[in-house]
């Protein structure tokens, strides 16, 4: 049986709500800030099939043990942002998605991601998805709006992550390749830019990218 934990409350409002399976609840304990605009949620123990909702402005940081099948769903109105950062020690088959039209801001600190599917707002929200200098991201797979959004890489890659980034004017960011993953950037048109460490590249000088890096248009 399912069961409700409420993460942001504030003026008696619930912003973000996390739910489990009633006998993961005790794995869980929720730390709001006084001013109740952010909360830090630690896992204590694994758990799987994790959802947690997101309706705003408020900052979300999830830390601790393994989640399996989690789901993060952005549910912010248009002007809003999801903001959430992952810091748990593996996240195998996250999924995040999103059923408004707010911008979602997610960030992998640290831990191992293993194929996990991101797909943001349709519209014209400006996203960023980052994956920090320790964490390990495999076979990801990503896909933004029509917004200008960034897309960024500072860990190990493994596999193949393929990105979709929409009609908008995107940036994707590998600050330091470590891995032997590839990229595969399916949609990548003349509005983008794609950033190698000091080396920018645009559709004017695909050519010149690291072989690791696949345009598949």
């Amino acid at each position: 049986m399912a069961t409700t934990i409420p993460s942001v409350v504030q003026d008696d409002v619930i912003s973000n709500v996390i739910v489990v399976d009633e006998a993961d609840a005790g794995k869980i304990e929720v730390i709001a800030s006084e001013d109740g605009v952010s909360s830090e949620i630690t896992i204590s123990s694994p758990i799987e099939g994790l959802n947690l909702g997101l309706k705003g402005e408020e900052k979300t940081e999830i830390t601790g043990a393994r989640l399996t099948n989690a789901s993060f769903i952005n549910e912010a109105p248009k002007g809003k942002t999801a903001n959430i950062t992952l810091s748990v020690t593996k996240a195998a088959g996250l999924e995040i998605t999103s059923t408004g039209k707010g911008a979602t801001e997610f960030t992998a600190k640290e831990g191992k991601l293993l194929k996990p599917s991101i797909t943001t707002a349709k519209g014209k929200a400006e996203d960023s998805i980052s994956f920090g200098a320790d964490s390990t991201l495999k076979a990801a797979a990503i896909s933004t709006g029509k917004g200008p959004d960034t897309i960024t890489f500072s860990g190990t890659l493994k596999g193949k992550t393929t990105v979709i980034s929409g009609k908008g004017k995107d940036v994707i960011e590998v600050t330091d390749k470590k891995g032997k993953g590839k990229l595969i950037l399916s949609d990548f048109n003349k509005k983008d830019t794609l950033v190698v460490g000091d080396e920018t590249f645009t559709t004017k000088n695909l050519d010149e990218a690291p072989n690791w890096v696949k345009f598949d248009a």
